[in-house]
């Protein structure tokens, strides 16, 4: 399988994870309205700093284990979020993508050009055939992000997330419907 990082944008660069990337890293994963819709709630400077050691070269990780992509701003170099890779063990040919940006980078349309970007090049650089998302129904911002990336909504489930009972939609994308859909 070809390489996977790093990936260009015209503003973002995907890239490993570097002990540079662990201040702000630790920052936004500690802070509770970018964790409200996560499963974590926050990590340690220890944690942050391994996180950055394990995901600062290789991937994409064995299917069925998430690999962890660095998102930085091209002019600078500094990290602006993250997005997740899981190659699907069940599904050869698909994937199960996710994102999390800090809150001072949210709204500026950062997670759509990085989201965006990598699946293009699972698609067309891998040659996937499917793209997978799942996201809280109340988080509107990322339901509307994948809907404009042309992922389409497949279901939904009630989960017990964070000591309540709550909704998750499930998004897919399949490569045919990308090519000829292809959204920038």
């Amino acid at each position: 399988m070809p390489g996977l990082l790093p990936l260009h944008t015209l503003r973002l660069v995907l890239r490993h994870f570097r002990a540079t990337d662990v201040p702000l890293f630790f920052a936004y994963r500690n802070d509770p309205e970018v964790a409200r819709w996560q499963s974590w709630e926050g990590i340690t400077l220890e944690a942050a700093a391994g996180f950055a050691r394990d995901f600062a070269s290789g991937g994409p990780a064995p299917p069925g284990e998430w690999f962890q992509i660095a998102v930085a701003e091209r002019a600078t170099d500094g990290l602006v979020g993250d997005c997740a890779l899981k190659l699907l063990a069940e599904e050869p040919g698909g994937a199960e993508i996710g994102f999390t940006f800090a809150r001072e980078h949210q709204g500026r349309g950062y997670a759509f050009e990085a989201v965006g970007r990598l699946v293009e090049h699972l698609f067309d650089g891998l040659g996937l055939d499917r793209v997978v998302a799942e996201t809280d129904a109340e988080n509107v911002r990322s339901c509307r992000l994948l809907e404009r990336l042309g992922m389409v909504h497949v279901g939904s489930g009630t989960v017990w997330f964070k000591g309540r009972l709550s909704e998750e939609h499930r998004y897919a994308l399949e490569r045919e419907a990308w090519r000829h859909g292809r959204v920038t």
